[in-house]
This record gives structure tokens, C-alpha cells and sequence, in this order.
């Protein structure tokens, strides 16, 4: 695999929920300047895997790039939609061992967090996670720098926004949870500002922010590594749980 250059380019893919985003950004070490060369972001529900390397390969026509000169690959890891997850990494993961290329496997709140960068304030991304359930986080900008207060969970929404009814200074709440469950979330916390659905929308730019970031400070770039975090196991893994356990109650009733 490539060490890492002076100026990466970094095609990047956000499949974690029913968008499929995709963007191909060249990053200045010196500087760490972010050159969006192409973005796309496309609602495709359950398509992605008939979608995704089209919209790359439309990307970088209109980028007029090639395959060869990307040096990194930046796919979403989680959490968020179990297919979307899987199919991402697999496609990312095949153009990393067929261009022997690092792949860096990024978490999905935190690439999303760079939505709203806003100093001395808290933002909250929330996605649908079904269920009546979010995936969630906590993020606070102080003096430019990003700290995760709470980190990425699964559950109902009243507790994952538990400790922030007395959280000082401007707090920011977006995603498809925050649509989801927008009167709830009201009342939970009545001073948030909640993000219009269009501007929490996942973007793959803030992936490959996210995933020069985390090159500089040392992040494994080993593809054969790179592997979806799914924070709760799956409803058809859930229901096989249910009914192994309704078994066995009924094996020691007999």
C-alpha cells in the first residue's frame, strides 16, 4: 500500500443511510487545505449497490480524473443502515486491494460532525435507526477544536439527549432522526436549533476531512482491516436471538 504524500487525493463514499455519497477531494498537507474536485449525492434508498461505482466512475469523468491518480480511499464504517454499510466497504475495500491503496474506514457521526463546525457550540448528529430508536452522538467546538463529549450509541432519543437540557451556549441538532423524531426532540430540549433535513444530509467531503485527519494522526489504512460498527445487531439477528431464547424457555418447561 502507498505511504502517505504531500497532497492526498482522496475519493470518498458515504452509504450509511438511504443517500449514496461520493466525492473525490484532493487535501494539502501544508496547509491542510480541502480541494472538493467533485461531489455527488444522490437519494438511492436500497440501490446502492447497483449505483455506486457508476457514480464514481461519473465523478471523475467530470473531474476528468482516473482511477490511477487517487493515493487514498475514505469509506463510512458507522453506524447506519447494516446494507448500505456493508456495500460500501466491500466496493471500497475491492478498489483498495485491486489499486493497492490505503483505505481508511471512518465513523460515520464523527465525518458528519464536520457539518456544522460551529466555535464554542455543541452539535448532535442524529440518524433513523428504526425502531424507535437514533444512532447518535455528542460533539463540542471549543476554539476550533472538536471534542466527542458522548460517544456514539444506539437508543431512544429522550436518552441520548438526557444531559443536554442545561448545555450553555448554541446547540445543534440535524440528520434524519432529527425529522424522524422532531416534536419529541421539542420538547426535550426546546432551546436546540434543528437543522433543515437538507443541511444534515451526509455529505462523502466531511468523509474525506475526516479521514485525512485521521491519516495524520496515525489511523490503520489497512483495507483487509476495514470493517463495518454496527453499534446493535441486525433485525434478522435480533428475531434469531428471540426465538433461540423462546426455545430453550420451552426446553426447561418440558
Amino acid at each position: 500500500m502507498s505511504a502517505m504524500t504531500e497532497t492526498e487525493l482522496i475519493l470518498a463514499c458515504d452509504t450509511s443511510t438511504r443517500h449514496c455519497a461520493v466525492s473525490l477531494c484532493r487535501m494539502g498537507e501544508r496547509d491542510g487545505s480541502l480541494d472538493v474536485m467533485a461531489n455527488s449525492c444522490v437519494e438511492r434508498h436500497k440501490l446502492h449497490a447497483e449505483r455506486l461505482l457508476d457514480s464514481v466512475y461519473q465523478m471523475l469523468e467530470a473531474a476528468s480524473c482516473d482511477l490511477g491518480e487517487i493515493t487514498c480511499l475514505a469509506a463510512t464504517s458507522g453506524p447506519g443502515s447494516f446494507t448500505g454499510l456493508r456495500v460500501g466497504l466491500a466496493t471500497w475495500k475491492g478498489l483498495a486491494f485491486a489499486l493497492r491503496l490505503r483505505l481508511v474506514a471512518v465513523p460515520t457521526l464523527d465525518a458528519m460532525a464536520r457539518l456544522f463546525p460551529v466555535p464554542d457550540s455543541t452539535v448532535v448528529p442524529l440518524l433513523d435507526a428504526r425502531m424507535k430508536e437514533v444512532f447518535g452522538a455528542v460533539y463540542r467546538f471549543t476554539g476550533g477544536v472538536r471534542e466527542k463529549v458522548v460517544p456514539e450509541r444506539v437508543g431512544p432519543v429522550q436518552d441520548l439527549l438526557a444531559g443536554l437540557t442545561g448545555e450553555r451556549g448554541p446547540l445543534i441538532l440535524f440528520g434524519d432522526g432529527v425529522r424522524r423524531y422532531e416534536s419529541e426532540i421539542r420538547t426535550l430540549v426546546p432551546q436546540a436549533f434543528l437543522a433543515p433535513p437538507e443541511c444534515g444530509t451526509p455529505r462523502a467531503d466531511t468523509v474525506a476531512a475526516e479521514a485525512y485527519a485521521m491519516l495524520r494522526a496515525g489511523a490503520c489504512t489497512d483495507p483487509a482491516l476495514a470493517a463495518p460498527r454496527y453499534l446493535r445487531a441486525s433485525q434478522a439477528e435480533q428475531a434469531r436471538a428471540a426465538r433461540l431464547e423462546a426455545a430453550a424457555t420451552t426446553a426447561q418447561r418440558e
